[in-house]
């Protein structure tokens, strides 16, 4: 059957390798205030099974590599694309909640309502962490944020991550988000469900968010000192003015949770939202509601699903929320009860295509099948065939779409591919990259028209070296993973040369690691160091740790952060899988770019 694809996005609808440490090495870790109503709130729970692909993108949506995306207890860093992908995962239908961190921005995080057997796709745009403001702790400060919004901090009143008074410099990364750009809910945490004061379940309608984050000069985590506050403001902007409540709740966002809890008020200053906080991390000015389920499902004409579009629902008051649609072209979730909105899909740019006004509902409610004309969607459609350096049929391969600044992957294990997409209707062309995920090797680059229906028949993956993977094989049987990273260690320099470990964070709760005293080309098999740290992948029964290669060759190693390590391994080791363990034989060879 004909598909339909438009961006890497979520379907949803919302309201808007372990590291080694040497014994002496002593951190301290920021503990995090919970509100006492959200250790008793309990979430619904339907649990559903299928694919979730993460795009995680900048606030100029650009991709960003080796973030690290956490699904329950798997874990996946994204690749040179900014995608993650989870297969046959189990989630909730309720709301499932992903975390994702790189340590050059702010964490971000998603909340999400997985349809069971769907392929759900979101969207995580992470807000960059500037520690560009400063002031010093005992006379406290003003600090202006962008947007009109502020923090003014009173003198003495921060503290260590330990709890005790600090007396230095204070930087802090801070940034408010503004609530009628249609980006902030791609850039905000979670989604806006809140836990009120009562432990009841609302969903919110945002006035404006702040997100600050606290350090001495070393990087240390600082936060407020108990008893004191900070006060934000949070400019109202023009089109929520008339709507805006004298006394509005503020809600602090919990990553533990993937919630938004009930924790203080502000008020309504001469068109700014004023409020006292006892804590850092995001706060939100929202108007709460009660809510129903809302489902509905975006087709053409045809009856094929319009997948991954853009659906926004705007009730008279001005904010709005979205979603995007599944590969049925679902959108689901949960809106504000007995509320007239208006209905759009969105293309790529973020014009309306189809407006239908909707609502209210006084009860959970499934609109069905909501048609929109082919004529409004910008259409290409793109067809051909992925092949080897044989001229065979990939039976593993990739086809990778780029456009809009976007990116669509379409598996294939026929080579063939028939794909359509809505475009903005200033694209000119698509870019179609093929990947052979078995060889290791993809295509040059090809470009098709946008707005017209091309075959463009066989395209041969056999033209670049697929770059960033580990390929492992253990007594015959053969693992490649796709997603890898190299990375200085923390703890030293030995007699060989800088420490370093290489990695891969993948699915099936798989950690791949491997570490190297060198920085160089040469053999270091033997050498205490030089080592797999872990193997451990669930799916193959593998789990291997600790043990030294009889051979571990790095055959290049650049000298610059986005050079190439690339090298090979092979020994007997044992496998503590099994019971009693075996012995086996580990060989493979790794392509990995520096990311240090």
């Amino acid at each position: 059957m004909k598909k339909i694809a438009l961006l890497l996005l979520a379907a949803m609808l919302v309201t808007v390798f372990a590291c080694r440490k040497d014994l002496d090495e002593v951190t301290t870790e920021e503990t995090e205030y919970v509100p006492p109503i959200l250790d008793k709130w309990e979430q619904p729970v339907a649990p559903v099974t299928g694919t979730l692909i993460v795009f995680v993108g900048n606030e100029a949506g650009a991709p960003v590599p080796d973030a690290k995306v956490k699904l329950g207890n798997l874990t996946l860093s994204t690749d040179q694309y900014g995608h993650a992908f989870f297969r046959d995962a189990n989630m909730n239908a309720e709301g499932t909640f992903i975390k994702v961190e790189n340590a050059a921005y702010f964490t971000g995080s998603r909340r999400f309502f997985p349809v069971d057997g769907a392929e759900t796709r979101v969207r995580v745009e992470l807000i960059a962490k500037q520690f560009d403001h400063s002031f010093a702790s005992q006379d406290g400060g003003v600090v202006e944020l962008n947007g009109g919004a502020s923090i003014t901090f009173p003198e003495n009143s921060i503290r260590k991550a330990n709890g005790t008074p600090y007396n230095g410099t204070v930087k802090l990364a801070a940034t408010w988000l503004d609530p009628t750009n249609p980006r902030t809910l791609d850039r905000m945490p979670g989604n806006l469900l809140g836990i009120n004061n009562q432990g009841t379940e609302m969903v919110l309608a945002t006035y404006g968010m702040v997100v600050a984050e606290l350090q001495d000069e070393d990087g240390n985590p600082l936060n407020i000192l108990e008893g004191k506050t900070a006060t934000i403001r949070m400019p109202v902007q023009t089109s929520q003015l008339a709507n805006a409540p004298a006394e509005i709740p503020l809600w602090s966002y919990y990553e533990d949770y993937g919630v938004w809890a009930e924790e203080s008020k502000a008020t309504l200053q001469n068109g700014i939202y004023v409020g006292e906080v006892s804590h850092f991390s995001f706060w939100n000015c929202d108007y709460p509601y009660p809510f129903v389920n809302f489902t509905a499902t975006i087709v053409d004409e045809n009856g094929e699903p319009l997948v991954n579009y853009w659906v926004r629902l705007t009730p008279t008051n001005g904010w709005a929320g979205s979603g995007y649609t599944d590969n049925n072209g679902t959108t689901s979730g949960k809106v504000p009860k007995d509320e007239a909105f208006t209905l759009d899909v969105l293309d790529p740019c973020g014009n309306s295509i189809y407006a239908v006004p909707v609502g209210p509902f006084s009860v959970d409610v499934d609109l069905g099948q909501i048609v929109v004309q082919s004529s409004t969607l910008n259409t290409t459609r793109l067809t051909g065939q992925l092949v080897d350096c044989n001229n065979l049929p990939l039976l593993n391969g990739i086809a990778i779409f780029q456009f809009d600044g976007q990116t669509v992957y379409e598996y294939t294990t026929t080579g063939s591919f028939d794909m359509t997409f809505s475009t903005c209707s200033s694209t000119g062309n698509i870019t179609v990259t093929a990947v052979d995920l078995d060889a290791l090797l993809q295509s040059n680059s090809v470009n098709a028209p946008a707005g017209s229906t091309t075959d463009l028949g066989q395209i041969s993956a056999c033209d670049v070296q697929l770059e960033n993977f580990i390929r492992l094989t253990v007594d015959g049987v053969t693992a490649i993973y796709t997603v890898a990273s190299a990375a200085k260690q923390d703890s030293g320099v030995f007699s060989n040369g800088t420490f370093f470990k290489f990695i891969y964070f993948g699915l099936h709760n798989t950690h791949i690691a491997f570490e190297v005293a060198g920085r160089s080309v040469g053999n270091y098999g033997g050498l205490f160091y030089n080592y797999i740290y872990n193997i451990d992948d669930s799916q193959y029964g593998w789990k291997i740790e600790h043990q030294i290669f009889d051979n571990l060759e790095i055959t290049e190693y650049g000298a610059n952060v986005g050079d190439k390590i690339i090298g090979n391994f092979y020994g007997t080791l044992i496998n503590n899988a099994t019971q009693p363990p075996q012995t086996v034989s580990v060989s493979g060879d790794f392509n990995i770019t520096r990311d240090f």
